[in-house]
Formats: structure tokens, C-alpha cells, sequence
């Protein structure tokens, strides 16, 4: 068993599933246009990143390792608190560009921690890590 390329699609698997959660909860918040269709892209991305991790895996025999119910729910109380009083655009892309530069860090220390990693799943991480770079600069529009 490749224990690096695991490891990075377990890493590149939590990432999109993060991602995934965070966008469906915001879709509920808002009611702008463009948001929304932001929103709408950042969540096909995450649904086919996290669908081709899940399948690699399977390759190896192995289930995506799954975010702990503590950090679930630290995640939805968070939103929940930044949007209870601000649901407006700029605030949402503020929330989402930390995200997105999380995401983006954790998957550059997860390349690096995991070098030799089959070609695929560095490739998945890396298209993961670019996309969420391209997010954070689309959302600067928003500011």
C-alpha cells in the first residue's frame, strides 16, 4: 500500500468535504445573485474533488478517514455566529477567502509531508489547492 498517496487523499478528501459543508450552509444565508452563483461553482468543485478522492481510495481499499464531529459542529458555529447578524455578500466572501487560504495551506503542507505520492492524487491535490486559490481572488470582488 502507497501509505503517502493515502494520506494525501485522505488530506485532499477533508478538504473538499470542509469545503462542501461550508458552501451548502452559506447557500442558505444568502439571496445575492452573484453570490450565489459563486457559491454554486465553489460547490461542484468540492462535490467532484471529493467524489474522485473517495474513489481513489477505493482503489486502495480504503474509506475517506471522516472529519470529527467536534470539528463539524465548531465549523457550523462558527458560521452560524460571523452570519447571525451579517449575511451580506462581502462578509460571506470574507468568511469564504479564510477558508479558501486554509484549504490552500493545509493542501501545500500536505503535497509536501507526502512527497512521492501517486501522480493522480498530487495531481487532485494540486487541482483542489489552484481552485481555491482562483476562489479567494474571484471573491476580492466582493470586498
Amino acid at each position: 500500500m502507497d501509505e503517502k498517496t493515502i494520506s494525501l487523499l485522505n488530506e485532499v478528501s477533508r478538504s473538499a468535504e470542509m469545503g462542501k459543508n461550508t458552501v451548502r450552509r452559506l447557500l442558505d444565508v444568502t439571496d445575492d445573485p452573484k453570490m450565489l452563483s459563486h457559491l454554486r461553482k465553489e460547490l461542484a468543485t468540492f462535490e467532484d474533488v471529493s467524489r474522485r478522492s473517495h474513489a481513489m481510495l477505493a482503489t486502495y481499499g480504503k474509506l475517506p478517514k471522516e472529519q470529527s464531529p467536534a470539528a463539524k459542529l465548531s465549523a457550523q458555529m462558527g458560521i452560524s455566529m460571523k452570519t447571525m447578524v451579517d449575511r451580506s455578500p462581502r462578509n460571506l466572501a470574507e468568511m469564504l477567502i479564510e477558508g479558501n487560504t486554509m484549504g490552500v495551506t493545509q493542501l501545500t503542507e500536505a503535497l509536501k509531508d507526502n512527497r512521492g505520492a501517486n501522480e493522480g492524487a498530487v495531481a487532485l491535490a494540486q487541482r483542489l489547492q489552484h481552485a481555491e486559490n482562483e476562489y479567494s481572488n474571484e471573491l476580492h470582488a466582493f470586498l
